[in-house]
């Protein structure tokens, strides 16, 4: 009996772990990351991707996470910490498949572990014109080994970019196409978590 006790408690706590990383879904949004496995993703070039304790992983290395489905107006939501100090990454949106190292055409929402955070460069696609609040950006940004979140709003040509649900960032004059959405790897390590996406009309 306690044998069997044990082992469902177990079974329990590794079930937990693999859906930490998919559990908040709200209505109208749907999960990318079933908090598992890298289902409904694609590791391109050289991607340092793998999924452990329920977030995705990212452990250096040049390359990108790409989903296999493309979107073109959304509202992505995610959670994300730098594991390491000084990490660089960044949110790749309407991104092609094609490119070295990372998609050569993209619009990318920086996640760097320093003040460029929330800021969108694109390349390839019509350059931004971009209103950035930097004050605010300081005083919610947050230090390595801390969770942090993004809510990822493109439609049309207009963009905006909220940290840790401050409005940091509004971009304008995007090209409007549909595209993958992406993690990149660039330097460091990050973690990712509760993914999920709105499509919008």
């Amino acid at each position: 009996m306690k044998r069997s006790c044990i082992a469902l408690g177990l079974l329990v706590i590794a079930g937990g772990a693999a859906a930490a990383g998919a559990a908040k879904v709200e209505a109208g949004f749907t999960s990318m990351f079933n908090g598992k496995d890298l289902s409904g993703w694609t590791i391109e070039n050289k991607g340092k991707f793998s999924v452990k304790s329920g977030v995705i992983f990212l452990d250096r290395g040049a390359g990108w996470l790409r989903s296999n489905q493309e979107y073109q107006d959304f509202e992505l939501r995610l959670d994300f910490r730098f594991v390491s100090k000084g990490a660089d990454s960044g949110i790749f949106v309407r991104a092609v498949k094609e490119g070295s190292n990372w998609p050569a055409k993209n619009y990318q929402v920086q996640t760097m572990d320093n003040e460029s955070i929330a800021a969108v460069f694109a390349t390839g696609l019509n350059k931004v014109k971009m209103k950035r609040d930097a004050d605010l950006m300081r005083k919610v940004r947050k230090t390595a080994g801390e969770w942090q979140s993004y809510a990822i709003t493109l439609q049309g040509v207009h963009a905006e970019i909220k940290l840790n649900d401050a409005l940091i960032t509004v971009a304008d004059s995007l090209t409007v196409q549909p595209g993958h959405i992406g993690l990149q790897g660039e330097g460091g390590q990050l973690e990712f978590k509760n993914l999920r996406v709105k499509e919008l009309k």
